[in-house]
């Protein structure tokens, strides 16, 4: 008796784009030839926010580890049983499974999907190369950049966007100030930073305005420390998705300072209750911000460009109006899920005709001498914990 092929997607369990990507996959799937199964991976050493969603696979199941700590062999062997033996496709989506599929043969077809226009994505690719049957680049700029990389792999690198069931809450419009937020990690890397100071401009430019603040994130103690008691910003932690949403359709305005994406997950689910989004002028926005139709692109690093654009909606809530139906029109052409998961779908299917036999050299040497096969995990957990203890 043949066994049913699977796609086992293998996704860190923070909260944010990536898993709402693998989530609404899941989810929004139809009938075909595979089983779905979703292995979350979590790093107990890292403090990022879990999430505690509970997606639409046929099984789900979690994996942890606590690196650098561990024995890499012991994580991929635990991280190779939660997937499982037999035919199909193993999606990855992050740094340990990449290693799992470097330290032993996965038995599958491997797709590697990029989440970002970041080097730490396009290094993984580039690095692992030999190993992975095809990638996916979500984003027009992310697939170009990743066609300079791996020339030699353009008929097996795919620019599939994702999709997002369009929401029925439509964000209402209400007199006075304009309601701002952001959701999202607070890193750094998003710019949330710039926040206080595009308030800051705000109000000496006499526009009033509120904040929401949602999300967690290595930036956070310091944000809230430079917007200390400020009346207008409102925070919150942590939201479930269908509660983000329904936040969104409570604002006007959705602001995103970052300095890199892939194809930002917020700034799509924001424009499809109606909200104009303000966001950095990088070349992935290019694809959900063309001109002024549905928002502004403004300099990822210019507060004043910023505070410009969202004064300039203040004082116009006739254009307000009009970039918000735009934005919302937008994801609708662009990204219903149903058409989204079925390109996917379809990629999965041809999962025979990417395999490739797996290359018999080493791709990468990962690890120090603490990392061999032989090396029981409870002695190595030991010295490098001792290690770590003395510094």
């Amino acid at each position: 008796m043949s066994i049913r092929p699977s796609v086992v997607y293998v996704i860190p369990d923070k909260m944010g784009g990536s898993l709402a990507i693998i989530a609404n996959l899941l989810e929004h799937r139809t009938a075909d030839e595979f089983t779905y199964r979703a292995v979350l991976t979590h790093n107990t050493l890292d403090r990022e926010t879990r999430s505690p969603r509970l997606l639409a696979a046929d099984t789900q199941a979690i994996v942890e580890f606590a690196m650098p700590i561990e024995n890499m062999y012991a994580v991929v062997r635990r991280l190779r049983k939660a997937i499982g033996t037999g035919p199909g496709v193993l999606v990855c989506n992050d740094f340990v499974e990449m290693l799992m599929v470097t330290l032993m043969d996965p038995g599958r077809t491997v797709i590697q999907i990029l989440h970002g226009d970041y080097d730490y994505y396009y290094d993984l690719a580039t690095v692992h190369e030999p190993l992975v049957h095809a990638f996916v680049a979500y984003s027009r700029a992310v697939y170009e950049t990743l066609l300079k990389r791996l020339p030699h792999r353009r008929d097996t690198i795919f620019w599939l966007p994702y999709g997002m069931p369009v929401p029925p809450a439509l964000r209402r419009p209400v007199p006075g100030p304009l309601r701002l937020i952001f959701f999202g990690r607070l890193d750094e890397a998003k710019g949330v930073l710039s926040l206080p100071e595009i308030d800051r401009l705000l109000a000496l430019a006499a526009v009033p305005v509120t904040w929401t603040i949602v999300g967690s994130g290595p930036a956070g103690p310091a944000l809230r420390s430079a917007w200390r008691d400020a009346p207008n910003v409102r925070w919150i932690d942590a939201a479930a998705p269908a509660e983000v949403i329904g936040l969104c359709a409570e604002h006007d305005v959705f602001v995103l300072p970052t300095r890199a994406e892939g194809l930002s997950v917020a700034t799509v689910e924001a424009m499809s209750v109606g909200l104009v989004p303000v966001v950095s002028d990088i070349p992935s926005m290019v694809e959900l911000v063309d001109g002024e139709r549905t928002g502004f692109r403004v300099a990822a690093d210019s507060p004043a460009a910023f505070a410009d654009a969202i004064a300039a909606l203040s004082r116009d809530r006739g254009r307000l109006e009009q970039m918000g139906d735009a934005a919302r029109q937008l994801v609708v052409d662009r990204f219903d899920i149903r058409a989204r998961t079925a390109a996917y779908q379809a990629l999965f299917a041809r999962w025979q005709e990417l395999a490739s036999p797996r290359p018999g050299a080493q791709v990468k040497s990962y690890g120090s001498s603490l990392d061999r096969r032989w090396l029981p995990n409870p002695v190595v957990r030991l010295l490098r914990t001792a290690i770590r203890a003395a510094r």
